[in-house]
């Protein structure tokens, strides 16, 4: 226990000398920076394992067009990855097309069509002062919804960044160089087809206890729900085809095994003409899942890790396993389990199987932590 005290008291220097080298950054949330560098960049990082970059992600964007930065995590030290990544601003030059310069009857062309994009959309409209870059955001009276693009002709804007859900092929329509007008019509449609996509998570969202992830966003396709105190389902919807749910099992072997059959056997029946709430609802033979007491308020107390004491590790992840001896009511962070099996002489791995003790009750645990981890994984792309 003194060992743990000593490397976070060592942790926290490092940190402070962090910020205090890269002063123009800002701590907002446990190991989550952001900061505007040289006044032209806008960097974000998200160190969970600070200051090892392990499980970390960056961002830069100079204005709002997003840079490729994800390299820089290829070194293992905060510090020297951050390094990297302010040489490479420093040299950084816009590889853009060459600014075009537009005569006054262009700009009013483009900016009736705004007029009009604002007039059909209800949309907000952001750009700079040559009209090169365009924000248009507030679709759907969704402040989230955005569409970034770039000029790169005459009349032409090429999109840059979005807010919408990996789509597959669908989303080669933003690939045409076109006018923002048959841009953003494209954009609308697009979210038009995913009204019952964004409906069935709007509905998990209110009626479920979601767990995961902590920061929903309009790009995120699935949800962590709790069913029971060591149980959880992770619920993944395809977006152009709301009625293909995977549902994975998270829990006791016993519990989960019994639940996946149950699941496999009444998928047969489910109700395309019901949402993914109600079959679930259906399939499960429950009146409802797990609530919050309060909707968005604080973390469940009552569901701390048996190792570490706490609800949310470094990593933001909550405790999601447990044996499977029903009399233990234990649970643990994965993290904390793994670093637990580590420490146990007589723990074995076996493909990717790891198995162990419970800290606890001592009966024989079995997981695959790889796996766990996967479906607790929150590192998304930015499609464009």
């Amino acid at each position: 226990m003194v060992e743990k005290f000593e490397n976070m008291s060592e942790k926290q220097v490092k940190k402070e000398n962090f910020l205090k080298k890269y002063s123009f950054l800002s701590e907002t949330s446990h190991n989550r920076f952001i900061g505007c560098y040289d006044s032209k960049f806008t960097v974000r990082l998200v160190l969970p394992n600070f200051p090892d970059t392990e499980g970390s992600s960056v961002c830069a964007f100079h204005g709002i067009i997003p840079l490729d930065v994800q390299s820089m995590l290829k070194t293992g030290d905060s510090t020297e990855m951050l390094d990297n990544m302010l040489q490479y601003l420093d040299k950084y030059q816009e590889t853009s097309t060459e600014r075009v310069d537009l005569n006054v009857d262009s700009v009013l062309k483009i900016f009736k069509q705004l007029e009009t994009v604002k007039h059909d959309h209800g949309c907000k409209i952001f750009s700079n002062s040559d009209v090169s870059k365009i924000k248009l955001s507030g679709f759907k009276a969704i402040d989230a919804n955005f569409l970034e693009m770039e000029r790169i002709s005459d009349g032409d804007f090429q999109v840059t960044s979005h807010s919408l859900p990996d789509l597959g092929s669908s989303i080669e329509l933003f690939k045409w160089h076109a006018s923002p007008e048959a841009h953003a019509a494209a954009f609308v449609q697009i979210l038009d087809q995913l009204d019952e996509f964004y409906s069935n998570l709007h509905t998990l969202d209110e009626l479920c206890h979601v767990v995961e992830p902590v920061d929903i966003d309009t790009r995120t396709t699935w949800r962590i729900i709790k069913f029971n105190q060591k149980v959880f389902l992770k619920i993944t919807l395809h977006p152009l085809q709301p009625a293909s749910v995977v549902v994975a099992f998270l829990g006791p072997t016993a519990e989960i095994e019994y639940l996946r059959e149950l699941y496999n056997t009444k998928l047969e029946d489910w109700d395309p003409e019901s949402d993914v709430y109600t079959n679930l609802l259906r399939i499960f033979e429950i009146m409802a899942f797990p609530m919050r007491i309060e909707p968005g308020g604080l973390d469940d107390e009552g569901s701390q890790c048996g190792i570490c004491m706490s609800y949310r590790d470094d990593r933001n992840k909550i405790p999601i396993i447990s044996c499977d001896n029903e009399k233990c009511s234990l649970i643990f962070h994965i993290g904390c389990l793994k670093e637990w099996f580590m420490s146990l002489k007589d723990s074995r791995t076996f493909f990717a199987i790891s198995v162990g003790t419970c800290p606890y009750c001592k009966q024989k645990v079995s997981s695959s932590f790889d796996e766990l981890l996967n479906n607790l994984e929150l590192n998304r792309t930015n499609p464009t």
